[in-house]
């Protein structure tokens, strides 16, 4: 604990922490244990406590923290400050794959998770891994990880050989206001990612401005459009806009390798919940029985005509109802011999919608008296600045 004043007594703090704290005490009052009073802050001094007595049996736990403070006797003197941050609670890959575990098992449709705590490349392989299993039993989500609180170049170089189309990992922290309690916490950027990812329908980029910016932070600790590079690293980060006020996504990234179509999370988001539709859709003839051409043993037209439009209007109904992508094609395999494979296989293409990451603007001046008139007989000029 750093002591503003280097004669006043030296107070130890103990416990299990619970969270990232940044604590802040001061002292309001002089006086010894029992008489003297002081006010605390857990977010570096954005907020504080009300005015406490210090105990006489000099332990006090900091309320919500798992932290308790000891002070010694001795006396305590108006404006004597203390300070200290706490660093939260850590996992292993093996915690990690524990909570998988039990997400996994849920029965409920879920399309993404939140690990929260700084990842490693370690971790990104194993929770790569687990999501790929996750696939083979119709589990179809991705995983948003934290970056560690480090330099760009430290982070380019934990990740450069990782890729995954189901992982995104953001960097970068900000000051966020909890919701619960109203101080101000440094939060990997992550927090208030995934908050949009939530509150918005899967095909709409996180990015977005006539969305808004992220509701809650305060300030960035780190500014992609300041000091760019981890964007185009694959990184997800925030920034500021000129002419904007407030914070905003840059890119919804998932680690993906060049070239994949599931860079960016909102194509990564259609695709999982156009698979989980198109699987419901298909799962409706499980077990039928359907007629065969009597002259080829192949599938009845009919059938497969049949079978093709079920299917095709539960994604239209999901998907392009709903403004999640632009169109949808269905097909039914007409030549496999399903007398004896007894498989029926369905082919399913999707037209995403585009995003405009680009808006290019051609502006200039102009006078109408250089311009042609109706005879035609005038030259215009301008010039133009974009």
């Amino acid at each position: 604990i750093t002591k503003g004043r280097g004669l006043a007594p030296t107070i130890t703090a103990a416990g299990t922490v619970l969270d990232a704290f940044q604590v802040r005490l001061e002292v309001l009052a002089t006086g010894a244990l029992g008489a003297a009073t002081f006010k605390y802050s857990l977010d570096g001094g954005d907020n504080y406590s009300a005015e406490t007595v210090v105990p006489s049996g000099g332990t006090f736990v900091l309320p919500g923290t798992g932290v308790t403070l000891t002070f010694p006797s001795g006396t305590y003197e108006d404006g004597d400050t203390y300070s200290f941050d706490t660093v939260a609670p850590a996992y292993s890959l093996s915690d990690l794959n524990a909570a998988i575990d039990v997400v996994l098992a849920d029965k409920r449709e879920w399309g993404f998770m939140h690990v929260v705590g700084a990842a490693s490349s370690t971790i990104f392989a194993g929770v790569a891994t687990r999501l790929a299993e996750a696939t083979s039993v119709f589990r179809y989500a991705f995983a948003v990880l934290e970056a560690a609180d480090d330099t760009d170049a430290n982070l380019i170089t934990a990740y450069g050989n990782s890729a995954d189309t189901r992982v995104g990992v953001v960097a970068g922290y900000v000051e966020q206001v909890s919701p619960l309690t109203g101080r101000v916490h440094k939060r990997s950027a992550a927090w208030a990612y995934c908050g949009r990812l939530a509150a918005i329908p899967p095909q709409q980029d996180p990015g977005r401005v006539l969305t808004g910016s992220l509701p809650g932070i305060n300030s960035l600790y780190r500014d992609e459009f300041a000091t760019p590079g981890l964007d185009s690293a694959r990184f997800t980060t925030l920034r500021t806009i000129i002419g904007r006020a407030g914070y905003w996504v840059t890119n919804g990234r998932l680690m993906a390798p060049e070239g994949s179509d599931y860079d960016l999370v909102q194509n990564r988001r259609v695709m999982d919940k156009a698979c989980r539709v198109a699987r419901n859709a298909a799962l409706q003839f499980l077990n039928d029985n359907v007629r065969v051409d009597p002259a080829t043993g192949f599938i009845d037209e009919v059938e497969a005509q049949g079978i093709e439009s079920y299917i095709f209007s539960q994604l239209a109904g999901a998907l392009i109802a709903n403004g999640n992508v632009s169109d949808v094609q269905v097909s039914i395999k007409r030549d496999n011999n399903i007398l004896s494979d007894r498989t029926l296989y369905v082919s399913i293409r999707v037209l995403p919608v585009a995003y405009l990451k680009y808006i290019e603007v051609d502006i200039g001046f102009r006078n109408p008296a250089n311009e042609p008139s109706t005879g035609g007989e005038e030259e215009a000029s301008a010039d133009s600045e974009a």
